[in-house]
């Protein structure tokens, strides 16, 4: 791969007649989003809890140099990773303003301008919850020919046994996709080796106090390994390409 971040990184996205209404919902969604996102969604207790979750796993699990994450947003991961990706044109002006000289793609999920075997690791944190599985399945597919061979893939998704304890039924497209570890072989199949699996959100986080929230994730990061885990509010899993 080149090391100068502009040969790649303005690469144009899929034009708006290849892109359903329904991604182009999420788009605008997201632009609108992204002066305000990282105080709104990540500037609070609680998103700092989320946060404090899956950057731990991600420092333990992601290997390699090479590394790129997959719907970066606004770049909050962009210190675990060499390079970023998004479809959202101000998430990636506003991740480009705070990585300067990162490379950072505006392209989809199921293009990435890369070669094959390119990076040593992917990760999607926030992504896979607002596809329907026949993106997944072609995400997925696009990810296996970007890493190398043993390269490893990492993302997250709602619980769906969580999900139907709870009685939450999703509307929309907004994290509108719940999955159990066992549906990764009808995703992907002889390709993947699930190598790990965490549970992240056990407890109704914002419901408690603040003050307790920080204290809380120590355990948290015990109990997310145990098989509560499977009454977790997430998934998070690291995948290894077999071939």
């Amino acid at each position: 791969m080149s090391s100068d971040p502009s040969e790649v990184s303005g690469q144009a996205p899929a034009s708006a007649e290849e892109l359903s209404a329904e991604t182009r919902e999420v788009i605008a969604y997201y632009d609108a989003l992204a002066p305000t996102y990282d105080t709104n969604r990540f500037g609070n207790s609680y998103g700092a809890y989320l946060d404090g979750l899956e950057r731990r796993a991600l420092r333990e699990w992601l290997q390699g140099p090479r590394v790129l994450d997959l719907a970066c947003g606004t770049g909050r991961f962009l210190d675990l990773a060499s390079e970023g990706l998004d479809l959202s044109e101000k998430m990636v002006e506003r991740a480009r303003e705070r990585r300067p000289g990162r490379r950072i793609h505006h392209a989809p999920a199921w293009s990435i301008p890369a070669a094959d075997g390119s990076y040593d690791s992917v990760f999607a944190l926030h992504l896979f919850m607002h596809l329907h599985l026949g993106d997944i399945r072609r995400v997925m597919a696009e990810c296996r020919r970007v890493l190398r061979r043993g390269g490893v893939l990492v993302f997250d998704f709602p619980n769906a046994l969580r999900r139907r304890l709870v009685r939450y039924q999703a509307t929309g497209w907004h994290a509108g996709t719940e999955l159990m570890t066992w549906d990764l072989k009808m995703l992907g199949g002889r390709h993947w080796r699930l190598t790990r699996s965490r549970g992240l959100a056990l407890a109704p986080i914002h419901r408690l106090p603040h003050a307790a929230r920080p204290a809380f994730m120590a355990a948290e990061v015990v109990l997310g390994r145990t098989p509560l885990k499977h009454l977790a509010s997430y998934y998070l899993v690291r995948l290894e390409k077999v071939d």
